[in-house]
C-alpha cells in the first residue's frame, strides 16, 4: 500500500510537470507523499496537493488536500486559496482566477483517473471573519482620519490667506500713483 501513496505523489508531479501557474512565484504543483514508511494508522493518509514555489521570497500554496485511502480529495476554491494566502502572508496571491481554475480541473480530471472523488472546498465562516477582521485592522483609524482632515482643512485656509495677501498687495502695487517728482510711463 505504501508505494501506491508514493506513487500517486510521483503521478501527480509527473502530471503537472509542464503545467504553467504563478506569476512572480512561478509555482511547481506536487502532491506531498507521506513522510513515513506506514500511516500511523490512517493518521497520516492526507497528502496535500501545494503550489511550491520556484523563486525565494514566495509562500507555497496549497490547493487541496487527497485522502487516497478513502478515496476523496478537496480542492481549494480560488476565494479559499486567496484568503488562506493573504492572511498567512501578508501579500496577495499572484495567480489569476483563470489560472487556479486551469489547476483544478486539470487536478480533478487527474483525480477522476485515479478514481478518487474530489469536492471543491470554499473558505471556513471563521476563515472569512479572519480574513475580515484583517482587513479592518489595515483601514485607517476614525482619529487618523480625523486628525488627517483637520490638517488639509488647515492647508487650504493658510493657502487661501497667503493667496488672498498676495493678490491685495498685487493690487495695491497697480493703484499707487505715482510719488511726486516720479515719472510713470507716458
Amino acid at each position: 500500500m505504501i508505494p501506491r501513496l508514493a506513487t500517486l505523489a510521483e503521478e501527480v508531479t509527473e502530471c503537472f510537470a509542464d503545467f504553467d501557474v504563478g506569476g512572480g512565484g512561478d509555482y511547481v504543483v506536487e502532491l506531498l507523499a507521506p513522510e513515513a514508511q506506514t500511516t500511523g494508522g490512517g493518521k497520516q493518509r492526507l497528502q496535500h496537493l501545494r503550489l511550491r514555489p520556484r523563486r525565494q521570497g514566495y509562500a507555497e500554496v496549497i490547493a487541496g488536500s487527497v485522502n487516497p485511502i478513502e478515496k476523496h480529495a478537496e480542492l481549494r476554491t480560488f476565494e479559499h486559496a486567496f484568503l488562506v494566502h493573504e492572511v498567512r502572508s501578508k501579500k496577495a496571491l499572484e495567480i489569476t482566477p483563470q489560472e487556479w481554475e486551469q489547476l483544478l480541473r486539470k487536478a480533478e480530471a487527474f483525480l477522476q483517473l485515479a478514481n478518487i472523488e474530489s469536492a471543491r472546498v470554499g473558505p471556513s465562516p471563521d476563515l472569512l471573519r479572519h480574513a475580515r477582521h484583517t482587513k479592518r485592522g489595515r483601514r485607517v483609524s476614525p482619529a487618523a482620519l480625523a486628525v488627517f482632515l483637520v490638517v488639509i482643512v488647515l492647508a487650504t485656509a493658510v493657502t487661501a490667506l497667503v493667496v488672498r495677501k498676495v493678490m491685495a498687495s498685487r493690487a495695491r502695487a497697480a493703484n499707487v500713483p505715482s510719488a511726486p517728482g516720479e515719472h510713470g510711463p507716458e
